[in-house]
């Protein structure tokens, strides 16, 4: 195509858009039939020169809906007075200029344009490098354009950068190497400003501080901007501030350095850290707050969120929060949309953390470990219409969650552990959501789903795609299997049959592992020895029960008091008395229990601990019921509470019943324990003698 006039599209009245790009066309000529066009796309042709003459149909004509894209055309120079009296949407002449001196001189023959926005600049990947030199923005006073933006230009410095946007209200850089503004006051009505992909390292508040009717400030994906050093709170008209993809490491957001007296909209996503050390007190027209994938903290410790009555959305997604607090979201009384993917929350506070959330509409919680949801945990969302819950643990939803959610539309539990649906939970499901995503679950299809398995088949048929990723986990000759495919002919009676076999089946190996496999070891050891109650020679008065942490007390108190005295008791202490090279258990039940008249119980927090304190433990309580005759004495070392003995059911049971001595450090109690415990060893082949 060689030239607009070309085109027969006189008879599309309608047309909007005509994309003529990459093409052979050379004059900017544009033919009165096209000029209801909302977008010319005219990019990479051949238009290397813009005669006036060729503009003179487009003055005065009613243009104020065209944007123009001319980037990509070589452009070597423009006739002053070209655009004088054209009014265009938009002025594309991206990657138009391949110097400063012809994009300069190109802005001075523009002069006369009335635009509402105009783009400048370079593509990233091009070879001709135009530099921003002084006065190269002069041709902008000729103008009447609002809206600037700037692209892929060389900047060291901005003297004279701003001299004639006086009446431009939105000016961005965006692709730009600047590092720094330079130092200048500046008489601008500007209210949108945006600084993209620069090489900034602090923000210019110096400048961003002189543009006194700015309502818009975003400063994003600037790798190198680490810190915020300057306030902000004479931007007292600042409506909008998005600060995200950066480096940002703010360590005390949200006082004085942030104007709240009119923002409604704030975003941090996206940065190093930001710590929340204040209430958002300055904040009352917040509506948004996003401050997903950064490091956040404080958030779910303290209500740092009571103040922001009128905030309708909030995103801590991967923020990795945890919530510890009832009143996590307290104050956020007209939220709409909440999300908190990747964060954690105490089980404690799952069934009311959410309770004054009544105006929510959507709740996130992709990937937040949970296992279980209490009844109670939406109970106050009647107005929320989207629940996502996918990337979770949970192995049931049950009925009873979903039960006051009256107005839920769309509900996403893939990826959990979830084996099947009751069918009161089906019924819920089936009654007004409109889309559910079931998928990627390890679903059980077996009999015990038939229900489930049906149900899947009927919004099958409703919906083909409803199943696509629905599949068997088990059984394992149907793993794989689409639900939708598996058929069941399912025999109920003997299904209860076999599950009440079951349930006798797992009674009974209950049985048999408490009454036989605890004492086999022992019964076996008794017929394996040939024992014979009266030919057992007693060695020892007493086998001393310890943990190795008490072995000091045996060795120090203990033994010299009792083998030391008179009269003198002889007992088996395992580190003396023990056989090398023998069974652990076989010197413990031989050499120790079958040898000794007692069995002598050192009781301490030590004791409990051990397993093998335990292990003997009950193998003097069996050898006592065999032979009738093995005394046990309790002595308790050291003060055990309540809680250390609720895994030992048989010795707190045995200490509830029996009476025990107790070691105490005073003189006088001392003698009166020694007194009594040779009284208990001297009564010899008596079991618990009253101490």
């Amino acid at each position: 195509l060689a030239s607009l006039s070309e085109l027969q599209v006189g008879h599309f009245p309608s047309l909007q858009e005509l994309n003529a790009a990459k093409n052979c066309i050379d004059r900017l000529h544009i033919p009165s039939f096209l000029f209801k066009l909302h977008v010319l796309d005219l990019r990479a042709n051949r238009i290397a020169k813009i005669n006036k003459k060729d503009l003179d149909n487009l003055r005065g004509a009613n243009t104020s809906n065209l944007s123009l894209i001319l980037s990509h055309n070589s452009i070597n120079s423009i006739d002053p007075g070209a655009f004088r009296f054209v009014t265009l949407q938009l002025l594309h002449l991206k990657g138009c200029f391949s110097h400063e001196d012809i994009m300069k001189a190109s802005l001075n023959a523009i002069s006369g344009l009335r635009i509402q926005k105009l783009l400048i600049g370079q593509y990233r990947n091009s070879s001709a490098k135009v530099h921003f030199k002084e006065n190269l923005l002069e041709g902008l006073c000729g103008l009447e354009v609002e809206e600037l933006t700037i692209m892929g230009l060389y900047i060291t410095f901005t003297n004279t950068f701003f001299g004639c946007m006086e009446n431009i209200t939105s000016l961005r850089f965006i692709h730009t190497n600047l590092y720094q503004f330079s130092h200048e006051s500046i008489a601008s009505n500007m209210q949108k400003f945006e600084l993209k992909y620069s090489a900034i390292v602090k923000t210019p508040f110096y400048i961003i501080s002189e543009l006194k009717n700015l309502k818009e400030l975003r400063i994003t994906n600037n790798e190198r901007l680490t810190n915020i050093d300057y306030s902000l709170e004479t931007l007292d008209k600042l409506e909008f501030l998005d600060l995200s993809k950066n480096n940002i490491m703010m360590r005390s957001c949200c006082d004085e350095s942030i104007p709240g007296k009119s923002l409604k909209h704030l975003n941090f996503s996206y940065n190093s850290y930001i710590g929340l050390r204040s209430f958002f007190l300055n904040m009352p027209h917040l509506l948004s707050l996003d401050l997903s994938h950064s490091k956040v903290d404080s958030v779910g410790q303290f209500p740092i969120f009571m103040t922001l009555y009128n905030l309708t959305y909030l995103d801590l997604s991967y923020t990795s929060c945890h919530f510890v607090i009832h009143c996590s979201f307290c104050g956020l009384f007209n939220l709409v949309e909440l999300r908190v993917p990747h964060t954690t929350f105490a089980p404690d506070i799952l069934a009311s953390v959410f309770q004054n959330l009544s105006s929510l509409r959507l709740l996130d919680m992709e990937s937040c470990g949970l296992r279980n949801l209490p009844n109670e945990m939406f109970g106050h969302l009647k107005r929320l219409q989207v629940l996502n819950l996918s990337k979770n643990k949970l192995m049931e939803l049950p009925a009873s969650v979903l039960l006051s959610l009256f107005a839920l539309q769309h509900l996403n539990i893939r990826s959990n552990n979830i084996q099947g649906l009751s069918n009161d939970t089906i019924q819920v499901l089936s009654k007004s959501l409109e889309k559910v995503d079931l998928s990627d679950n390890p679903y059980d299809c077996s009999c015990t789903q038939e229900q489930f398995l049906m149900w899947v088949r009927e919004m099958s048929i409703k919906n083909p795609n409803f199943s696509n990723h629905l599949e068997c986990k088990t059984p394992e000759h149907l793993q794989g299997s689409l639900l939708r495919d598996v058929n069941l002919k399912c025999s109920w009676t003997l299904i209860y049959i076999a599950m009440l076999l079951s349930v006798v089946i797992v009674f009974l190996l209950l049985l048999v592992y408490h009454f036989y496999l605890k004492n086999s070891f022992l019964y076996l050891c008794f017929c394996h020895r040939g024992y014979k109650k009266s030919a057992t020679e007693k060695t020892y008065d007493a086998f001393v029960i310890h943990s190795s942490l008490d072995e000091e007390w045996v060795r120090e108190e203990l033994l010299p008091e009792l083998e030391g005295g008179d009269p003198s008791f002889q007992l088996c202490v395992h580190y003396r008395n023990f056989e090398a090279g023998k069974l652990i258990l076989e010197n413990i039940f031989y050499n120790g229990i079958c040898c000794s008249r007692n069995a002598l119980v050192l009781l301490s927090p030590n004791f409990i601990e051990s397993k093998w304190c335990s292990f003997e433990f009950r193998l003097a309580l069996f050898w006592r019921f065999l032979e009738d005759e093995c005394g046990i004495i309790l002595i308790l070392l050291e003060p055990i509470r309540e809680d250390q003995l609720k895994h030992m059911y048989v010795l707190k049971k045995y200490l509830s019943s029996k009476t025990y001595l107790k070691w105490d450090k005073n003189h006088k109690e001392r003698e009166v324990f020694w007194k009594r415990l040779r009284k208990a060893l001297t009564q010899s082949r008596k079991v618990d003698v009253p101490l």
